[in-house]
């Protein structure tokens, strides 16, 4: 019989209320639907109280729970500082950092940096998700969220801009023979835009002409969540895109893709880093994030 410690049994749990059920959580954790249930019993038999109401349709938290879950919270924060900071007394490099970052960036920018970091320091395991949408650091146990936005509205999480990258209009060679160049922003209506968008999104481009903000609202004629994909329809010949530069300076330089609206200047594009303020950041947390302002330009 596998025993369960009170430790784990508060894990399951904060992960059984943020997830909403038991089946969600275990893929989170990535052990049995069967544990999990097991954990919960567990914590319910030594707490002598009813966690959650249950039915074959419908679990709901009790107030018992959500007293156990605000607990929780700061035990699972106190053991994780306590186990940080016995580490850290002897400059230990040896542990595990979660970290989300935006797919396209991860893949081109980011992958290099991660096989540069685990050389130096292979005791520190890492496990990186990529994803273009705006994850929750503290419900999904991010060590370091790296974002990428025009602005950042995070309030209640310590934050730090990394690096700038800027926003390209520009099109194939053969597009802009075919259609013409648009001379201002708003001719982009007459044209074929390939436009990144999130669920949610309002469908624009952001110009500045001078100090004015120019914004472009249009019916784009391709629509993506992901770069990588509109950056192969760009290559094409299919339209217009509004991308970073760090997708298209090779193609910029071999002449591949033309910049148009060069006296308009684009939002530019920050990437930030973003932790939980209730945890005093680990050692390796700290090693990974110099790396990483180090190897992107910033001191």
């Amino acid at each position: 019989m596998v025993r369960i410690n009170q430790l784990e049994s508060l894990k399951v749990f904060k992960a059984v209320v943020e997830c909403g059920s038991f089946t969600a959580a275990s893929r989170r954790l990535n052990i049995s639907p069967a544990r999990v249930s097991k954990s919960i019993e567990h914590l319910e038999a030594e707490l002598e109280v009813v966690l959650f109401t249950r039915s074959t349709r419908h679990m709901q938290i009790t107030d018992s729970g959500e007293h156990c879950y605000q607990q929780a919270l700061g035990l699972i924060n106190q053991w994780h500082s306590l186990k940080d900071e016995l580490q850290d007394s002897h400059g230990s490099t040896k542990g595990h950092l979660r970290i989300s970052a935006p797919m396209t960036w991860g893949l081109s920018t980011l992958a290099p940096l991660i096989e540069r970091f685990t050389a130096r320091y292979p005791e520190i395991t890492l496990d990186v998700q990529l994803s273009d949408q705006h994850v929750n650091v503290l419900e999904e146990q991010f060590d370091l969220v790296l974002r990428l936005t025009d602005q950042l509205r995070d309030s209640a999480l310590i934050c730090r801009k990394i690096a700038v990258y800027h926003l390209v209009a520009c099109a194939s060679p053969a597009y802009l023979e075919k259609h013409g160049e648009p001379d201002t922003p708003h001719a982009l209506k007459d044209h074929a835009c390939l436009m990144y968008s999130l669920p949610g999104t309002t469908r624009k481009w952001v110009f500045t002409e001078g100090r004015k903000p120019l914004n472009i609202h249009l019916e784009p004629a391709l629509l993506s969540n992901n770069s990588k994909l509109l950056h192969t329809s760009l290559l094409a010949g299919r339209g217009i895109a509004l991308i970073p530069d760090f997708i298209v300076s090779e193609d910029l330089a071999a002449g591949r893709l033309r910049p148009i609206l060069k006296a308009f200047k684009p939002a530019e594009l920050n990437l930030y880093s973003l932790r939980a303020g209730n945890r005093m950041p680990s050692h390796r947390l700290k090693l990974l994030h110099d790396f990483l302002c180090q190897s992107l330009g910033t001191s």
